[in-house]
């Protein structure tokens, strides 16, 4: 204890001596003798002072204001700084006046800019103390943690964020990359339709031939399945297997009775290839509607589409009222079709399935050059094999005498080419001979 008041007194009274040398004040008059001896003064009292010790003051960094043990050493520090600071004012304004004599515009102004100097550095001193003793305050440390820990909680923030965004700007990039490729893609494929319709519908051209020849074959199996299954519906439902209801002729005679089936069949094919609307015919759509696994996908997809309005039209006219209301006891099918949808049931998916190979039959006939020309077989007319194929392949009494019943399946002729139509044939009766 008592070495410590020891200190604190020498500290004191070091500071009251300094106080005292610098409260040493000296006139300056305007005489030069009195100048020149106002120099040497100046210079002998600055050397006893030690003012000439310290002429530029010298800021304490943060750093080094707060490395001191406690808050009265940051003080102590301050004022001798300040003491200092004063020492450079006295010595900074005596030089202004020794300007002023002899009168020396230059070197006033040197020495007028030294002294504002001064003046800046003292004013510092105040920013000094304030911040020492800001920094020593508990609360303020306190809350510059809390300020600083909320800045880098937000940098943290800001940081996951530009990764997100970094992410999501991969992902971008990458899902922009696909559709210019899917883009590219379609560009070659509606390029190579434009070709094909240019080029390929030309007669001549064997792979066009084939491929209306295989529509041929899909359709017309296409139809007999659905044929199939309207048949098995008949037969719940009660309806008349004679097929009384269907505008055939009736005068028929058929080698069995499960041939009466060949009947619905062809009603069907002239429901679905007879009098259809041009512009249900369209190649652009073509690769499209095929391309589908399950041709009920296509309608889901583009319900509107050229192909979805030529299965609406066709349900309403191959698939009576009273036909509908007999197998499901309702017209809920044709309700949903006449308000342009496209109902999901096993019995509509059939009818898809046949009417997607029936609309690529007639758009791939129409859209061919020449033109492929559909033909049906009048009933009576003598059959002929270049024209006509007999279903089934062949009848059980071949001595007897046939003619074709009806055409199950229209043939088409394409220049010199014929794809055969498929006919039932029928015997004649003894009254018709």
């Amino acid at each position: 204890m008592d070495t410590a008041k020891g200190k604190l007194r020498r500290s004191s009274s070091s500071l009251l001596l300094r106080i005292t040398d610098i409260c040493k004040v000296h006139s300056v008059s305007v005489a030069s003798g009195i100048g020149d001896k106002l120099k040497a003064d100046s210079t002998r009292e600055s050397s006893e002072d030690g003012v000439q010790l310290k002429v530029h003051p010298h800021q304490v960094s943060d750093l080094e204001s707060c490395s001191g043990s406690s808050t009265t050493r940051y003080d102590e520090v301050v004022v001798e700084k300040l003491f200092d600071a004063i020492s450079g004012l006295k010595l900074a304004y005596v030089k202004v006046q020794q300007a002023h004599v002899p009168y020396d515009p230059e070197k006033i102004v040197i020495t007028d800019e030294y002294f504002v100097s001064e003046l800046e550095e003292t004013a510092g001193l105040k920013d000094l103390y304030v911040s020492v003793n800001k920094w020593s305050n508990p609360m303020y440390q306190s809350h510059m943690s809390s300020r600083i820990h909320e800045h880098q909680k937000l940098a943290v923030e800001l940081q996951a964020a530009t990764c997100k965004k970094d992410s999501e700007i991969v992902l971008l990039r990458a899902e922009l990359e696909e559709l210019e490729r899917s883009n590219m893609e379609l560009e070659e494929k509606i390029d190579g339709r434009v070709m094909h319709r240019q080029k390929s519908f030309d007669i001549g051209r064997g792979e066009l031939i084939d491929m209306i020849s295989e529509l041929f074959e899909s359709s017309s199996k296409c139809i007999h399945d659905f044929a199939k299954l309207v048949v098995g519906l008949m037969k719940v439902s009660g309806w008349d297997l004679d097929f009384s209801k269907f505008p055939f002729n009736h005068s028929v005679v058929y080698e069995k009775r499960a041939h009466k089936k060949y009947s619905v069949e062809a009603y069907f094919t002239r429901a679905m290839l007879t009098g259809t609307k041009e512009e249900y015919f369209s190649m652009d759509s073509f690769d499209y509607v095929m391309s589908f696994r399950d041709p009920f996908d296509a309608l889901v997809e583009a319900p509107n589409s050229t192909f979805g309005r030529f299965c609406q039209e066709k349900y309403l006219v191959a698939v009576p009222r009273s036909m509908e209301n007999s197998f499901f006891g309702n017209l809920d099918h044709r309700a949903f079709i006449e308000s342009s949808g496209h109902p999901r049931t096993h019995f509509y998916q059939a009818f898809a399935r046949m009417a997607r190979y029936v609309w690529a039959l007639l758009t791939v006939a129409r859209y061919m050059k020449p033109k492929a020309e559909m033909f049906f077989v009048r009933s009576g007319v003598q059959f002929q094999k270049k024209h006509m194929e007999s279903i089934p392949a062949k009848l059980t009494t071949e001595d007897a005498k046939v003619s074709v019943g009806f055409t199950v399946m229209p043939g088409f002729k394409i220049g010199c080419t014929v794809i055969r139509c498929r006919v039932y044939l029928s015997k004649v009766n003894a009254g018709d001979s």
